[in-house]
Order: C-alpha cells, then structure tokens, then sequence
C-alpha cells in the first residue's frame, strides 16, 4: 500500500511540474539557413538537367552499335549487362520534372513567377520529362507510368505498354509546344539559357523522332506527328542549329568522357567502325579517331595508305594492349567541356530523307536530304569540303538501306539514338561478337530483379504482354 501511495504521489508531482512548464517557442532553430524552406523551381530544373549526359554518353549502347569497343574488360562488349534498374530516373530527374508541373500547374503558382513564367516553366519540364521517358521505354519497353509517383499509397504499380506511353509523349509534347510564349524562360536553365526558341526546337525534333520510331507499327499517327513537325520550321537542318549539352571545365561538371580517361583507358575504336569507314574512304575516320600508338593496318584503302595507323579492335575480345588500337579523338575524350550531340542536323536530315521516301509532306526529296545529312556530319566534324564531296559522289543514294548505314556513321557516340534506329531498321549489318555467351546483339535492356520480387503479381503481367524478360525480347516498334 505504501509502494502505491509513493507511486501516485510521484505521478502528482510529475504532472504538476509538467503543467507549469511554459510553452516554449523554438522558432526557426531547425531551419537551414543556407537551404530553402519550400521547393524551388529553378534548383530542381537544374538538376534534372544535369542527367541528359546519363544518355548522351551512355556506353552500354554505344558498344552494342561497335562504334567503339573495350580493352581488357569486355564484359559490355560480350552483352554480359543482363539486367538494368530504372529506379534512379524515377526518384531523380523525373521526381524533380513532376514537381516543378505540379508547383506551376498547382493553386501556388504564383510563387514560382520568380523562377519564370509559368507556362514556360511547364513547356521546357515537359519537354524534357517525355525525353527522358522516352529513352526509359525504348530501353525497358513496358514501364509504370499512369499509377506511379504515389509512394506508399500504391507500391505495387501496373506497367503501362510502350504504345500508351507514347501516346501520352505525343500529348505531352503537343501541349507543351502549345503553351510556350514570349515571357520569360526558365531559370536554372544552363543549357538553353532560358531561350524558348531552343525548347520548342527540342520539341519538334524530339516530336520527329518519337514519329519515325513507330512508323512501322502506326504509320497513319507517325506520319501526322511527323508532318508537324517538320511544318514547325524547327527542324534541324543546319549544324548552326544543332542542340548540344555542354559541359564545364571543373570535375564536377566535365564531360563523362574526360573523367573515363582521366585514369584509365578502357574504350577503343571497334573494328567494325574501322573497317566500315576504310572499305567506303570515309573521310570520317581521321576525325572520329586516333592513330594507333603500337601497331599498324595490316590492310590500307586510302591513296598513299594514310589510313594505316588506324586499327580497330575486335568486338568483346580481351583487348589487353590498347595502345595496339586507335582510341576516340582527343578533343572528345581529353578536353573537360567538349560537347555532346542531343539532336544534330545530320540526324534530323537522314530523319527527314526517310520521311520523303515513305510519301511524307515535306520539303525537298530523299536524295536531297541524303545527301544533306552526309555533308552535314562531314561539316560537323571538320572534313574538308573536297573529302566530302568526292565521298557523297562515290556513295549515291539508292534507298532505306543507305539511309540506315549514314545514320549509323553520323551517330558516332549517340549510342542510345543509334542503338534504337538500328533495332528499326534492322541495318546495317552488325556482326555479333563472338566472344559473347550467345551471338546476339541485346534489343533491350531487362528490368532488375527487384521488380519481380516486390511487384510480382505486375512483373507477371508485362511479362505475359511483353515477352520474356531479358535482352533479346523485341520492344513494341521493333518490327523488323
């Protein structure tokens, strides 16, 4: 009785003390004061800006279009990336797009007037959010879209088909380029500069190419999509106009391809590049790369054999001796901000020669434009103008399979542009490694397994749509 009188009397005393305390008021101790207290637009702009070179120079795809190859590492060259996760697209670029659109599309609006206008903050966010989808989907194919971003409210999110996901590009590109105006672009835009003239040009080109990759499973929406934008005017038909993403000339924000070599050199050009720009007379291959440091070509095609210290690694081999071969051009893989191509006017020129072969309302023939594209790439990397016409007159233009290959030679180090176009054309001829387990070049990129063990019931279901889960399953729009 005496231990529970104790008790409650201490429980008293307690509660007393407790009810005298004042409230205190700790205003803003936890508030950083070198941070901001509500998101802010142009921050998160910039940093989903900042993952476009996670495409530019994405490797893994480079190396299965052998423009270049590796040295004594091979696992990429041999297709041993089996699987790829998607995660960090979600939490990071695209998380910061969605928010910077719901900010701007929201009742604050007006709190984001700071960081632009409104309907240009929309427009270039999403521009680059269906740029970024698309590279997800022509990777993975299958993807959850319509009910993600719901965090814990929805972990077990449906996969949505390619065919849909790009209908919604489509939509999201269309009003996007609707809503762009004369007001003030975008802060934190470092690499436009906050000129809207740059984002609709982004829009059409990126509007183009998304037509093109499904006009052999949509032909009627591919050739509407298509024409608009080519009756936009912002095509690109002149390296004046080529978009690029620039890098800085610290470490933080230097070119992917300088940090890749700064310790170590691990890529060299593939035989396949070598041996393709040599048998043409490409002038190209003095451009593209360099000379080898140890070893000469056994075979020379070029008058007086200037092209013999040119050699291209076999695909997927064990390449232990890279000096043996010729590496990627100094400029691109020495000096901290040389550029990385986004859309170029040979691109869009190959682009727009395709669209006039299939019937296509555009200005100006196949050949025409065949043609364009070619001096173009030659003009982009400093050929001499003789060089180019004497190569443009031994290479006439005959059809598709023309196109295909001069794509495939202007994309040089575009891997993920280079790797799709050639799933959809099925050209030109690409000799598998046969170094690799099996003798196939990868068609997608299979999704990790996390996604089987924590979505199961989901995974099953794109599974069953889709095809196998695994590098060779064909994505929607991959016919050929």
């Amino acid at each position: 009785m005496n231990k529970l009188i104790k008790n409650i009397a201490l429980l008293i005393c307690v509660s007393v003390f407790i009810s005298s305390c004042e409230t205190i008021d700790y205003g803003d101790t936890n508030n950083n004061p070198n941070g901001p207290t509500s998101p802010v637009t142009s921050q998160l702009f910039t940093s989903a800006l900042t993952w476009i070179p996670e495409i530019t120079v994405d490797e893994v795809s480079i190396l299965y279009m052998q423009h270049i190859t590796q040295g004594q590492y091979p696992g990429s060259s041999r297709y041993e990336t089996l699987t790829s996760n998607y995660n960090d697209w979600y939490t990071g670029p695209i998380m910061n797009l969605n928010e910077i659109i719901n900010i701007n599309e929201g009742s604050n609006a007006s709190a984001a007037l700071a960081f632009g206008a409104t309907e240009n903050q929309l427009a270039s966010a999403k521009i680059l959010r269906a740029y970024y989808l698309q590279y997800m989907t022509d990777s993975w194919g299958y993807l959850p879209w319509f009910e993600a971003f719901q965090g814990v409210a929805n972990t077990e999110v449906a996969f949505d088909s390619q065919e849909s996901l790009y209908d919604y590009m489509f939509a999201e590109v269309d009003a996007a380029l609707a809503m762009i105006s004369s007001a003030a672009g975008p802060t934190g835009d470092f690499m436009f500069g906050g000129d809207m003239d740059k984002w609709a040009t982004f829009g059409n080109n990126l509007k183009a190419t998304m037509a093109l990759r499904i006009s052999g499973v949509n032909a009627t929406l591919a050739k509407t999509k298509f024409e608009q934008a080519a009756a936009s005017g912002m095509l690109i038909t002149t390296n004046a106009d080529n978009l690029e993403y620039t890098y800085g000339t610290d470490d933080v924000s230097d070119s992917p391809w300088e940090d890749n070599f700064e310790t170590r050199e691990d890529y060299i050009l593939s035989r396949t590049m070598i041996d393709n720009l040599r048998t043409n007379v490409d002038p190209r291959l003095f451009e593209y790369a360099e000379e080898a440091r140890d070893s000469v070509s056994a075979v020379t095609n070029f008058p007086g054999g200037i092209d013999a210290g040119y050699v291209g690694a076999p695909n997927g081999a064990v390449n232990g001796n890279v000096p043996s071969y010729s590496f990627i051009a100094d400029e691109i893989i020495y000096e901290f901000d040389f550029p990385s191509p986004i859309y170029t006017a040979a691109q869009m020129r190959f682009a727009l020669s395709e669209a006039a072969l299939k019937g296509w309302m555009v200005t100006g023939d196949a050949m025409t434009h065949y043609e364009a594209g070619i001096q173009e790439s030659m003009d982009y990397w400093g050929v001499d103008s003789a060089d180019a016409a004497a190569y443009i007159a031994a290479h006439p233009y005959t059809g598709i399979a023309d196109i295909a290959y001069e794509k495939w030679v202007a994309l040089y180090l575009n891997g993920p542009e280079a790797w799709a176009e050639w799933r959809r054309l099925d050209a030109p001829f690409l000799p598998p490694s046969t170094f690799a387990a099996v003798q196939q070049i990868p068609t997608r990129d299979a999704y990790d397994p996390s996604v089987e063990d924590n979505n199961a019931a989901n995974y099953a279901a794109v599974v069953a749509a889709q095809g196998p889960d695994d590098i060779y399953t064909k994505l929607w729009w991959d016919v050929n």
